[in-house]
C-alpha cells in the first residue's frame, strides 16, 4: 500500500538554508550518538532507518549489539524492500526493524524512521494520549502526535501507518514510547527529541497539579515544518562534524 500524506501547514519562522549533502550513513551515525549522550541508550532496544539513495528499495538500519554512542556509518546494515539483509557488515545483525519498513514502504515522504527507548517518553506512553501542548517546546510537536496500541494486537485502534497517512509524524505507541518520521533524517531525530521534552513537561507538570495549555492559534504557530525540525538538528551535526566522526 502506498500514501500521499498532506504536509504540515508552514509556520512563521525565519527562512531555513538549504540542507547539507552528507551521507545518510553518517547522519543516522551522528543522531545516534547524540542520543547517546541524551542517555538515550537501553540495551540493545532502538531502532533507526533511512532509504538507500543509492540503491533504491533499500534501506540503512543500524546494527544490532552496537552502542549509539560509538556507532559509525560503516556500522549501518543494507537491507531490502523485504527487510532481507544484503550487505551485511560483519556479524551485524538487525533488530525491531519490521515497523520501521512498513512505514518506509507505505510512506513515499518518510524517508527515515526513529524508535528508541526514551526514558520519559516511556513513561508517558502509559497515558495512551499525546502530550498536552503546556509549553512552547512542547508545542513544537504536540500536533504532530497520533496515538497507537496496535503494537500489543488490538484492532479497534489506528496503526502506525495509518496515523502517519494522516500526517502524524510523531506516533505514540502505548506503553512503547515514540516513533517518529520524517523527510530527512534531522526531521525524524529532532521529532524524537522534541516529544521526549513534551513528555517530560507533561510529567512535570501533572505532577504539580492543575497546570495551563496553550491556544490552538499559538500552538498552530509553534508546530514544526519539516524544514524547521531538520534545521533544529543541525547542530548535533555540528558537533559530530568536529569530533571527526568517519
Amino acid at each position: 500500500m502506498t500514501t500521499t500524506v498532506t504536509t504540515p501547514k508552514a509556520a512563521t519562522a525565519p527562512a531555513q538554508p538549504a540542507p547539507r549533502v552528507r551521507d545518510v550513513r553518517w547522519e543516522l551515525a551522528a543522531a545516534l550518538r547524540h542520543f547517546g549522550r541524551l542517555g538515550y541508550e537501553f540495551g540493545f532496544n532502538g531502532h533507526v532507518s533511512a532509504r538507500a539513495p543509492e540503491a533504491p528499495g533499500h534501506f540503512w538500519v543500524n546494527p544490532f549489539g552496537v552502542s549509539i554512542s560509538t556507532v559509525t556509518p560503516a556500522d549501518f546494515v543494507l537491507v531490502d524492500e523485504t527487510g532481507t539483509i544484503v550487505e551485511p557488515r560483519g556479524n551485524h545483525a538487525i533488530n525491531g526493524f519490521a515497523g520501521n519498513l512498513a512505514l518506509h514502504t507505505a510512506i513515499p515522504e518518510a524517508e527515515a524512521v526513529v524508535h528508541l527507548h526514551t526514558p520519559r517518553a516511556f513513561i508517558f506512553s502509559n497515558h495512551g494520549e499525546p502530550p498536552a501542548p503546556v509549553n512552547t517546546d512542547s508545542a513544537l510537536v504536540t500536533d504532530l502526535v497520533g496515538v497507537s496500541s496496535t503494537i500489543w494486537g488490538a484492532t479497534t485502534e489506528p496503526t502506525n501507518v495509518d496515523l502517519a497517512a494522516q500526517g502524524k509524524r510523531v506516533i505514540l505507541q502505548k506503553g512503547h514510547g515514540f516513533t517518529t518520521w520524517g523527510s530527512s533524517v534531522g526531521e525524524a531525530a529532532f521529532l524524537l527529541e522534541a516529544a521526549e521534552r513534551a513528555a517530560d513537561a507533561n510529567l512535570v507538570l501533572r505532577g504539580l497539579g492543575a497546570h495551563d495549555v496553550l491556544a490552538p492559534e499559538v500552538v498552530a504557530r509553534w508546530t514544526l515544518t519539516p524544514e524547521l525540525a531538520r534545521a533544529h538538528f543541525e547542530p548535533a551535526f555540528t558537533i559530530a562534524e568536529r569530533e571527526g566522526l568517519r
